[in-house]
C-alpha cells in the first residue's frame, strides 16, 4: 500500500465514522426535535439550524466523495470500494432529491407532515452511512487498501 493510499484510508475511516455519528444524532435527536420547536419560533430556528448544519456536513460530504474517488482510482476496484461508492451516491441522491427539498418547504413554517417525511426519508441516509462506515472499517481492518 502506498503512503497516499494509507492516509486516504485513515481519512476515509475518520470521515465515515464522523458522518455516521452525525447522521445518528440528526435521525434520533435533531429531526424529531423539530416537532418540539414552537411554531412561532420555527422559521428562525430552522434557518439557524440549516445554515450551521450545512457548514459542517457539506464539506464532509464533498471530502467523502473525493476520498471515495481516490480509493477507486488509486487502488484496484474491489467489492468494498464499489459498495462504499454506491452508498455515497445513494446518500447524495437522498440528500438532494429528498431531504433538501423538504427543508426548503420547511422554510415557510412548521409543518408536522413535512417533519415526519424528513424523519422517515432520512432513514435512507442513516442506513447508507451506517453501512458505508462498516464497509470502510472492514476493508481497512483486512488491509484491503
Amino acid at each position: 500500500m502506498s503512503v497516499l493510499l494509507f492516509y486516504l484510508c485513515l481519512f476515509n475511516l475518520a470521515v465515515s465514522w464522523g458522518l455516521l455519528v452525525l447522521i445518528w444524532l440528526v435521525q434520533v435527536i435533531i429531526y424529531p426535535g423539530l416537532f418540539r420547536i414552537p411554531s412561532k419560533e420555527f422559521v428562525d430556528y430552522h434557518s439557524w439550524y440549516t445554515i450551521r448544519i450545512t457548514a459542517i456536513v457539506l464539506p464532509l460530504m464533498i471530502g467523502e466523495v473525493m476520498i471515495t474517488a481516490g480509493w477507486l482510482i488509486l487502488d484496484k476496484v474491489t467489492i468494498f470500494s464499489a459498495v462504499a461508492a454506491i452508498f455515497v451516491v445513494l446518500i447524495w441522491i437522498s440528500t438532494f432529491m429528498l431531504q433538501v427539498p423538504i427543508h426548503k418547504q420547511l422554510q415557510a413554517g412548521k409543518d408536522k407532515t413535512l417533519i415526519s417525511q424528513l424523519v422517515k426519508t432520512n432513514w435512507i441516509r442513516t442506513f447508507a452511512w451506517s453501512m458505508k462506515a462498516i464497509v470502510v472499517t472492514i476493508a481497512a481492518s483486512k488491509g484491503l487498501w
